[in-house]
């Protein structure tokens, strides 16, 4: 079995579309999603019914359970939450019963299984070797014959066996699925990405010969963009910094901040 598999395609059909070609070029038999289908981009139930007409074995990713009320928007930044207030009026009833249908994770035949962030929670990021160990745990636990934990939620593309972690893939990147009992993986983002230049990411496993490949792919950001101001959302939603340019700019931005609170308050 040749799995496709994707994850956080955040409603940006443009790059959607480009990932199902390669995906359909590759020639796989078969689907599977880590969530956040919607949220942050301006087509939410077309990328929705895309997915569906797959038949893609999906789970439900934090953005998909915040646009149905079901999890609170408290931990999400402003360009999320605007955009997740959008989703919500825009969400057809065909659409919303689709993601009301997804589970939080699930197991595929040959030792596949699927979660968002984690096993336990869909907005955890797993990022480093140590929390990846703590999920392969989990996943000995939860799911004693799999082998193979996919997660998504990061927007990065991520290999771990157990011992050494893999991040920062290229474009094309195989990996020999051996010499470990157990591996996460995880595709990178279809739709929103956290990196220098726009990529659209995903990965295709082959559980036949143990074999994964990571891809990023080009695709019209250009009309992904148009997308969105025609909505009234903005276009930073398709690309936003990457996590370390973020963490680096994050103490400055709230010394700034507090700064300009605290001018204000002498003049106010």
């Amino acid at each position: 079995m040749r799995y496709g598999v994707i994850s956080d395609v955040h409603a940006n059909l443009p790059a959607l579309e480009v990932v199902l070609a390669e995906l359909e070029r590759a020639g796989v038999d078969a689907y599977a999603c880590s969530g956040d289908l919607v949220g942050y981009g301006p087509q939410p139930n077309e990328c929705i019914e895309v997915v569906r007409q797959l038949g893609a074995a999906c789970v439900a990713g934090n953005h998909d359970l915040i646009a149905l009320g079901k999890l609170s928007e408290d931990r999400c930044e402003r360009i999320a939450r605007e955009s997740l207030r959008w989703t919500r009026q825009a969400l057809r009833e065909p659409a919303r019963e689709y993601l009301d249908g997804l589970p939080s994770h699930l197991e595929l035949p040959d030792g596949l299984v699927l979660a968002h962030g984690s096993l336990d929670d869909p907005e955890e990021y797993v990022l480093r070797a140590e929390q990846a160990t703590v999920q392969l745990k989990r996943l000995a636990e939860l799911y004693p014959a799999a082998s193979i934990l996919v997660l998504g939620h990061t927007h990065r593309a991520f290999a771990f066996d157990g011992a050494t972690a893999a991040s920062r893939l290229g474009a094309q990147r195989d990996f020999a699925l051996d010499g470990a009992a157990r591996w996460l993986l995880n595709p990178g983002a279809v739709g929103q990405s956290r990196e220098p230049r726009v990529r659209a990411r995903f990965m295709v496993l082959d559980l036949e010969r143990r074999t994964a490949t990571f891809r990023a792919v080009r695709y019209d950001v250009g009309r992904s963009r148009a997308l969105l101001r025609a909505e009234g959302l903005t276009a930073r939603s398709v690309h936003l910094p990457p996590w370390r340019l973020k963490a680096v700019l994050r103490p400055a931005i709230r010394a700034a901040r507090r700064t300009q609170a605290r001018v204000l308050g002498r003049w106010g």
